[in-house]
């Protein structure tokens, strides 16, 4: 049985698999005490602790004082205090009547029925990491298109048979999909299509010349003409693909919101221009910001106010503003020009543009 005190050591220490120089450093607003909630995560409990959460998984997998360090439930207390060698600690305080695994030569692991807190929310993620995909202009154009059904309609719902526009397609499952929006870089260079997962299909065999029959089932969306075909993909859980590391000398931008829109915030999907040459699934990154550029006149304006840009050409001049660090995200899935990834932490909204370094 646990003892009711359990010491998780914190130690402050270089981290070997970053190229700089990078003390793990507790915040000054870091709270003596936190009892963990419901819905929290470890990566938000770190976020009160640490100025870098990222490093939070890293310590606790080197503690061997614990069966299972990441286990943590809500209702458990975490305590900060000092050690004698002025090295911050965290002693982890298990609430009432908590779930354990019990583990003994003779018997098999029992756990219990409460789950422990996520690193992160992996079930927002998951979605977008099975069922989002990028490809290229030739690998969308191959797909085979849904074209219509018996009944002449353009839409289609759960159970409906559609033909599609391949001759014998092979019997199984398939991913009914849609373009949703064409990717380019900050220098209008074409990076990929984003594809988005609206239901599920199941191939007939095949019966008539120059097309396939497929019933559709688990729509999520009302399917439509032009709609594309994909073998469906086995699924992965994405935590058990990610190793959480620091980046170093990778540099992009954020190109776009996975749900299209302008403006992302802490949680939100976004696709950055960096891809698999050069970044890996886990990678966190930094997200920098600038405001908008000021001109320095009689009365002071910003360069993006209305009718600023006549005025630029008669008076004043453009004083640009830093860039400044907003948020950090994490990579989660990774294809060949571009990368997804979730906005674990930002101080503003975050808009298209927005650069993705060293955190």
């Amino acid at each position: 049985m646990f003892n009711n005190l359990l010491r998780l050591s914190l130690v402050l220490l270089l981290l070997p698999f970053f190229t700089y120089a990078n003390v793990i450093t507790l915040k000054d607003s870091a709270p003596k005490t936190y009892v963990v909630k419901p819905g929290d995560t470890l990566w938000d409990i770190s976020n009160l602790f640490l100025h870098k959460p990222w490093h939070w998984p890293q310590i606790w997998r080197t503690n061997t004082q614990i069966i299972n360090p990441h286990l943590i439930f809500p209702g458990d207390q975490l305590r900060l205090s000092i050690n004698a060698k002025g090295q911050p600690i965290v002693d982890l305080i298990r609430g009432e009547q908590k779930p354990y695994i019990v583990r003994s030569p003779s018997t098999k692991q029992v756990l219990k029925s409460q789950q422990p807190i996520a690193v992160l929310p992996w079930h927002e993620i998951q979605p977008y990491f099975n069922h989002e995909l990028v490809l290229s202009e030739q690998e969308y154009a191959d797909l085979p298109a849904i074209v219509g059904n018996t009944k002449g309609t353009e839409y289609f719902a759960n159970g409906d048979l559609v033909l599609v526009n391949q001759e014998a397609l092979p019997k199984g499952e398939y991913r009914v999909v849609r373009k949703q929006q064409s990717l380019f870089n900050q220098n209008g260079e074409f990076l990929g299509i984003h594809i988005r997962h609206v239901a599920q299909g199941q191939a007939l065999a095949p019966e008539m010349p120059q097309q396939s029959l497929v019933t559709l089932s688990s729509a999520k969306l009302e399917v439509k003409r032009g709609d594309r075909l994909i073998k469906e993909l086995a699924t992965k859980e994405v935590e058990s693909v990610m190793n959480i590391t620091a980046a170093t000398e990778q540099r992009g931008n954020i190109i776009a919101d996975v749900s299209q829109y302008q403006l992302s915030g802490k949680f939100s999907v976004v696709i950055i221009d960096v891809g698999s040459d050069d970044i890996a699934r886990g990678t966190v990154m930094g997200i920098y910001q600038q405001g908008a550029a000021v001109i320095d006149a009689e009365p002071a304006q910003y360069l993006n106010e209305t009718q600023t840009i006549e005025r630029l050409f008669k008076q004043g001049d453009v004083l640009p503003q830093p860039w400044m660090k907003v948020g950090e995200l994490l990579v989660f899935n990774v294809f060949s020009k571009v990368s997804y990834a979730l906005v674990t932490r930002s101080s503003t909204v975050i808009r298209k543009g927005a650069i993705v370094t060293k955190p």
